[in-house]
């Protein structure tokens, strides 16, 4: 998130910057093609090329422009479905991914974390309070039923695996 609010913040800095400049650039083509070089000269234009190298540049500017705009939109949309996916699992009590600073763990102590979780509500299956008698079967299949949904979840997460080159 942090990474998409920066570029929504360069993006806008981009987008100020270029102004009415990209309009006022393919007019500026339309000039250049039809009027001579004395008539340039009289619109106080005495370069064709260097206008047309900032023609140039105004118009790769907005492509960025735009094309960054459909690159954050897309990641947003990705960004979204992951939160909407990992909040049905943590309702289900899949362990956090951050630690207590709120930064990612790392794969292998989300893994021992993940580990843990399935050992506890399996010895939680298990063992049985003073006084209870010993847990229904309705009990064991819907905890082991979550576990199985939570595995299947975690497994497919991602439906199709995350390209940040595109």
């Amino acid at each position: 998130m942090d990474f998409l609010n920066r570029a929504y913040a360069k993006n806008q800095r981009a987008r100020a910057s270029l102004g009415s400049m990209p309009d006022i650039a393919t007019r500026m083509i339309n000039v250049l093609n039809n009027r001579t070089g004395l008539q340039l000269a009289t619109m106080g234009i005495r370069d064709r090329i260097d206008t047309i190298m900032l023609i140039k540049r105004v118009l790769t500017l907005r492509n960025y422009v735009q094309t960054l705009e459909r690159k954050c939109q897309d990641i947003q949309v990705g960004v979204n479905a992951f939160a909407t996916k990992i909040t049905a699992l943590y309702g289900r009590g899949l362990p956090s991914l951050v630690n207590t600073v709120g930064r990612l763990l790392p794969h292998e102590k989300y893994a021992k974390k993940v580990k843990n979780y399935i050992t506890q509500q399996l010895t939680a299956l298990t063992s049985t309070p003073e006084g209870v008698g010993p847990p229904t079967g309705q009990e064991i299949y819907d905890k082991l039923q979550n576990l199985f949904y939570i595995e299947h979840e975690i497994n497919h997460l991602f439906e199709v695996p995350p390209n940040y080159y595109k």
